[in-house]
C-alpha cells in the first residue's frame, strides 16, 4: 500500500515479501518476518528529498526471534522521464551504488581497525542496477537523526562534527587509494567534465550564476562585481574543467562532491540539545580529487556566512588535525598535507565555493521545494527561470549574497 503526496504510487516491486528477503540476507536471520507494510513518499510538503531520485519510506512490523517492533527503510529509486534520462547518462546511481558496495564498507573497516566507531553513512541493505537501479538504506530517523531546520544555514555546533566526519572519510579514502586504487577508479570523472553525456546536467551551473548576476546588476555599488558575475556565467564550465584537471597532482581523496545541508542528517544530544553526530546521505556526484572540493562546497554553500568569516581558520585547522591523526593511526605512508597546503588548495579551487554559494545556497532559503523535476533546475524554461528568480529575490538569500559576493570579489574568486 502506498501513501504520501497526491497521486502517489508505490513501486510494484516494493512488497513485504521482497523486503523480508532483503533483510533476511542482510541480518543473516532466516526466521525474520516483515508484515503490515506501508510505503510513503519520502517528501515533506513539496520539498523533493532527492533532486535526481524518487524517494520512498517503507514502514512495517519487523519480527526478529521473539521480538516484534516497528521498523522502516529508505528506498532511493531511479527517477522516470527526462530526469531519469539525465541521471542515467550522468551515471548518478552507478556512483552511489559503487560507493555503498565498494567504498564505504572499506572506509568503515579501516575505522574499526583503529577502534573508531564512526558511522559515515546509513547502512545499505540492498542495491541493484537491473532492471533499474535502486538502493535500500537504513532509515536514520529510527536512530534519532533528523534533517536541519529549513531556511537556515549551519552554525559552528553543526559544522564541527560534519568536518570531523568528512576528514575521517577523506583519510580512509587516501589509504584505499594506496592499497586498492582500482576501487576508486570509477570516480575519476569530476562533477564538471568534458563528457558530452553530462551536458544536460551541467547546464545547472551557468543558468543559476547568470540569474544571480541579473539580480546583482540591480544593486548600486556592485557594478564591477556584476560584470565579473556575467563573465563567470559564460565561462564557469570551462574554468571548472581546468580547475579539476589541475587536481591530478597532489593529495587526492574520495569527495562526496555534494555535501550540503540537505545531504546531512544530525543527531541531537538529549541533554545538551546540541548535535553530537552526523551522517551523509547522498553520493551521486562522488569524485576522487582535492579535499578542497568538499571543503569549499560545504563551507561556502551551507554555513552561516558570519560563522564562516569568524571561524574559517579554526574549522580548517580542525579538519587538518583529524585528517592527520586518522592517517597516522592508519599507518599511512604517503604525504599528509600540511595546514598551509590545505589553505592553498582551498584558494586554488575557490571556484567550487562560488558555485556552491550561487547555485546551491538559494535552494536552502526556500520555504518549499517548488519544483517537480531536475530539468526545471537545469534549463531556461519559464518554470525554471521563475523558480531561480524567486530564489535570488528571497530577502534571506539576498542578504547572504550581498555579503558573500563582496568577499569573493575581494579574494579574487570571481576572476576567470
Amino acid at each position: 500500500m502506498g501513501t504520501g503526496k497526491k497521486n502517489y504510487q508505490a513501486p510494484e516491486w516494493l512488497t513485504a515479501e521482497f523486503l523480508q528477503d532483503v533483510l533476511k540476507e542482510h541480518f543473516k536471520e532466516e526466521s525474520l518476518i516483515v508484515a503490515d507494510l506501508l510505503v510513503k513518499s519520502a517528501q515533506v510538503g513539496d520539498v523533493v528529498a532527492g533532486f535526481a531520485s524518487e524517494m520512498h519510506r517503507a514502514c512495517f512490523n519487523l519480527q526478529r526471534g521473539n521480538v516484534k517492533s516497528k521498523f522502516s527503510v529508505f528506498v532511493k529509486d531511479h527517477p522516470k522521464g527526462q530526469t531519469g534520462a539525465i541521471a542515467l547518462r550522468s551515471k548518478l546511481f552507478k556512483r552511489e551504488i559503487l560507493t555503498y558496495k565498494e567504498v564505504l564498507p572499506r572506509v568503515q573497516a579501516l575505522l574499526e581497525s583503529i577502534g573508531d566507531k564512526t558511522q559515515i553513512a546509513p547502512a545499505c541493505y540492498y542495491t541493484t542496477e537491473t532492471p533499474e537501479p535502486f538502493l535500500i538504506l537504513e532509515d536514520m530517523q529510527l536512530s534519532g537523526f533528523e534533517n536541519f531546520e529549513r531556511g537556515r544555514l549551519l552554525n559552528l555546533d553543526y559544522v564541527l562534527p560534519s568536518v570531523e566526519k568528512l576528514a575521517k572519510l577523506h583519510a580512509c579514502s587516501a589509504v584505499i587509494a594506496k592499497q586498492n586504487p582500482e576501487v576508486l577508479q570509477f570516480f575519476d570523472e569530476a562533477p564538471i567534465s568534458r563528457n558530452p553525456d553530462r551536458r544536460d546536467f551541467l547546464s545547472f551551473f551557468p543558468v543559476n550564476i547568470r540569474c544571480v548576476a541579473e539580480e546583482v546588476a540591480h544593486w548600486k555599488g556592485y557594478e564591477v562585481i556584476t560584470e565579473k558575475m556575467f563573465k563567470l556565467a559564460e565561462n564557469v564550465l570551462q574554468s571548472a574543467v581546468r580547475m579539476y584537471d589541475e587536481q591530478d597532482k597532489g593529495f587526492k581523496v574520495f569527495n562526496m562532491a555534494d555535501i550540503w545541508i540537505n545531504n546531512l542528517m544530525f543527531h541531537i544530544n538529549n541533554e545538551t540539545k546540541e548535535p553530537d553526530n552526523v551522517v551523509a546521505v547522498d553520493f551521486q556526484l562522488a569524485y576522487v580529487g582535492s579535499p578542497a572540493v568538499d571543503l569549499n562546497y560545504f563551507l561556502y554553500g551551507s554555513l552561516n556566512e558570519n560563522v564562516r568569516k569568524v571561524h574559517f581558520k579554526y574549522i580548517i585547522h580542525e579538519y587538518q588535525r583529524v585528517l592527520r591523526e586518522t592517517l597516522e593511526k592508519l599507518k599511512y605512508d604517503g604525504h599528509i598535507p600540511t595546514l598551509k597546503e590545505i589553505h592553498i588548495e582551498l584558494i586554488n579551487n575557490s571556484l567550487i565555493g562560488v558555485i556552491a554559494a550561487t547555485c546551491l545556497t538559494p535552494l536552502i532559503f526556500r520555504e518549499d521545494g517548488g519544483f517537480e523535476n531536475l530539468e526545471d533546475l537545469n534549463s531556461r524554461t519559464e518554470i525554471g527561470d521563475n523558480f531561480r528568480r524567486e530564489n535570488v529575490e528571497n530577502p534571506k538569500y539576498r542578504a547572504f549574497l550581498q555579503r558573500t559576493v563582496k568577499e569573493f570579489e575581494l579574494n579574487g574568486f570571481l576572476d576567470t
